[in-house]
């Protein structure tokens, strides 16, 4: 039986028999697409968010199964922390731990209660910005600022999370994807109509390969929003390191064997060949899979059967072999993002509200207690 993710695969990008399945969702995708442009009408009407006293920005998509957004959210976390500010990010946990509250990395069996994105984050940001997590986003968005006073909250994956009022919507799209595929929910990836593309302030088209240009998605994206100032980025593959966090100094010389559990392996796979790493396969488990030695032997035993010298994975990945035997020396591709465009207007835009806040603050003496 095929798992739950590559079914979803096939019929959203209408393989064979399995098209007929998306078109017979298709009612289904426009229904949960009302349903999502009621509730963002609801909530974005009659004052009905809730707001803070401080400065907050989302950095969310459109479209489920990965664009690249937290280290879109990692990459402005620490430039706006280089710049002075004091920066907390906030993120939903589906982990053990169901209220909200400060991610530390204290020890395995504290890990055991987040998930790959909020570890990922806070092991991005550790000593430059706090990580709030909890299954509702306000709660931990209101943690965050009882916490640690901060200048500015960036919301991740915030897009769709209307609770919580936010000054700037940056909306990441991917490059291979834009607009999604097949439509709404559930015959396609997209979370929302297109249209609400118009509700962002700034847009980010990420993950754009070597060589190639995004001009026409800008083209595109202005048919639904011409007034946002618009980001483009692509991942650089910067090194390799291995999961005890040793750096090495040289991309290995034999061919590796891959693995992820990410929404969309093969940018994984593009990005290793764009940097020259030579695979002998990519292994691909569920989003957000939670790995067990069990998993670890079984790749070790491909890898001998394939002659591959190492085992290779992402960050996202590696945050979550922390206590499995045996993983030490698996390697963990390190990336960042070369990031172009309208940059300084979205700076702008964040140093303004920034200084807006304060002065208001100062003003009224604003507190949340």
């Amino acid at each position: 039986m095929k798992r739950p993710d590559v079914l979803f695969g096939k019929i959203v990008s209408r393989q064979g028999s399995y098209a007929w399945v998306g078109w017979f969702l298709m009612p289904f995708g426009w229904l949960y697409g009302l349903l999502a442009s009621i509730r963002r009408k609801w909530y974005e009407s009659g004052n009905r968010q809730f707001h803070l006293p401080v400065s907050v920005i989302s950095v969310g998509n459109i479209e489920v199964g990965g664009t690249g957004k937290t280290p879109v959210t990692i990459w402005l976390a620490n430039r706006i922390a280089g710049m002075g500010y004091n920066v907390s990010v906030v993120a939903r946990n589906f982990g053990i731990r169901a209220h909200a509250c400060s991610v530390r990395l204290d020890s395995d069996a504290v890990r055991e209660n987040f998930t790959d994105e909020v570890l990922l984050l806070a092991e991005s940001l550790l000593g430059r910005s706090s990580v709030y997590a909890g299954k509702s986003k306000s709660e931990a968005a209101l943690k965050a600022y009882r916490g640690e006073r901060p200048d500015i909250i960036i919301v991740d994956d915030g897009f769709q999370h209307l609770q919580l009022y936010r000054d700037i919507e940056l909306l990441v799209l991917d490059f291979a994807s834009p607009f999604g595929q097949g439509g709404i929910l559930p015959s396609g990836t997209l979370r929302e109509f297109p249209s609400v593309i118009s509700r962002a302030d700034h847009i980010w088209i990420n993950r754009i390969p070597s060589g190639m240009s995004a001009e026409w998605i800008k083209r595109r994206v202005s048919d639904y929003n011409w007034k946002a100032p618009v980001q483009f980025s692509k991942v650089k593959h910067t090194g390799v390191r291995l999961v005890n966090g040793k750096v090495l100094p040289d991309i290995p010389e034999r061919t590796v064997l891959a693995f992820c559990g990410i929404g969309k392996p093969e940018s994984f796979r593009n990005s290793l060949e764009e940097a020259g790493i030579r695979l002998e396969g990519l292994e691909v488990f569920p989003d957000h899979h939670v790995y067990s030695a069990g998993d670890i032997e079984h790749l070790k035993r491909i890898m001998e059967r394939t002659g591959a010298s190492a085992l290779i994975t992402t960050a996202k990945d590696a945050v979550k072999l922390h206590g499995i035997p045996d993983t030490g020396d698996i390697l963990v591709q390190s990336m960042n993002l070369e990031v172009k465009g309208a940059v300084q207007e979205l700076m702008n835009d964040i140093l303004n509200s920034i200084d807006v806040y304060r002065k208001r603050n100062r003003k009224k003496g604003s507190k949340i207690d």
